[in-house]
Parts: C-alpha cells; structure tokens; sequence
C-alpha cells in the first residue's frame, strides 16, 4: 500500500498510518528496515530524491566517460538493477572511487534503456560542470561531502545510501557546482 492510499483511506475516516521500509542488500545478505518515525523523515521512496551512484571505476576505469560523454546514469553487469532506483526528476551525484564526487545531473525521463545484456541506463541533464577525459578530475572529496550532508554513506555501495531529500540534493548540487567551478 502506498502512500497515496493511505491518503485516501485517512480521508475516509480510518486511522491508519504510512509506516515505510527499506530493504538493503549488502555483499550476499539482505537486510529489512522499518522506518522509525518521528525519527526517520523520508516519504514516499518515489519521490525525487538525490542519489550518490558509483562510476564504476573498479571494474572497468571507461565507465564513467560512457556516462559523461552520454549524459547518462548506467550500471553494467551485475549492477545495472541499480539504474532501477532512479527515477525522473531524481538528481544523481556521480561518485568516483578515490576522488569523490565529479558531477550531478537531473534524471531527464522514466525511460530505461539497454543497449546490450550487460548495460542498463537512463538520460540526464548535467547540473554541474561535465568532466572531460582530455582533463585532470576535479571532484568534491567524500569527506567534505559527509561534512556538508552531515550524513554517513555506506560507499562500498554501487547506490550510496542514505538518500537525500529533494532539498538535500538541490543544495548539494549547488555546492558541488560552486565547488567544482572555483577548484583548481
């Protein structure tokens, strides 16, 4: 049941309460979370959101100029469910392994698409300045990331949780541009 009809069903006079959950997966194992309300403030997991997704530099160092040059969020095998997590309008910070965040973009359609087996992706609009190949990385360190969220991720993740709420993610996006336009 949704958000939506828990709406509908308090309107009708029932006593009924949204209690959301989450389900991790993490190495093997999967993990079941309920939300601990007044504690836990996050809605409706359709909503947008901001989203740190890895660049997938581990496995394969040309994913993340597959995805600027692109300008798309992608996931590759193994890992292409994760592009099933953002949705439209949602606003994706890039993470790189051992730079920190490079770039953020807002998801443009609903629309996934695979151009292989292997591949899953989405379209995005850039918000912050692309990074080339041709250049040296500039990225905001996860560090100062943490520090001006003033959350923790987990970042062995291919999608770092937690998520940011919508107002999270905007002034994110926005210290990582002046972040980024002023580094040197």
């Amino acid at each position: 049941m949704g958000i939506n009809a828990v709406e509908y069903w308090r309107k009708q006079g029932i006593s009924i309460e949204f209690l959301p959950y989450r389900i991790y997966e993490l190495g093997e194992e999967k993990y079941f979370e309920f939300f601990a309300l007044p504690y836990d403030k996050h809605k409706n997991p359709g909503d947008v959101k901001g989203v740190l997704f890895d660049t997938n530099r581990t496995w394969d160092e040309d994913s993340i100029w597959y995805m600027m040059e692109n300008q798309r969020v992608a996931a590759f095998g193994d890992a292409k469910r994760f592009v099933r997590y953002v949705y439209l309008g949602d606003i994706v910070f890039f993470s790189h392994k051992w730079t920190g965040i490079v770039a953020a973009a807002k998801v443009k359609n609903g629309d996934i698409k695979a151009p292989d087996d292997e591949t899953l992706y989405r379209d995005v609009e850039f918000l912050t300045p692309i990074p080339k190949k041709s250049e040296s990385i500039k990225a905001m360190p996860f560090s100062k990331v943490s520090e001006f969220t003033g959350k923790s991720f987990y970042w062995a993740r291919t999608i770092k949780v937690p998520y940011l709420s919508r107002d999270e993610a905007a002034d994110l996006a926005n210290e990582l541009k002046n972040y980024l336009e002023t580094s040197t």
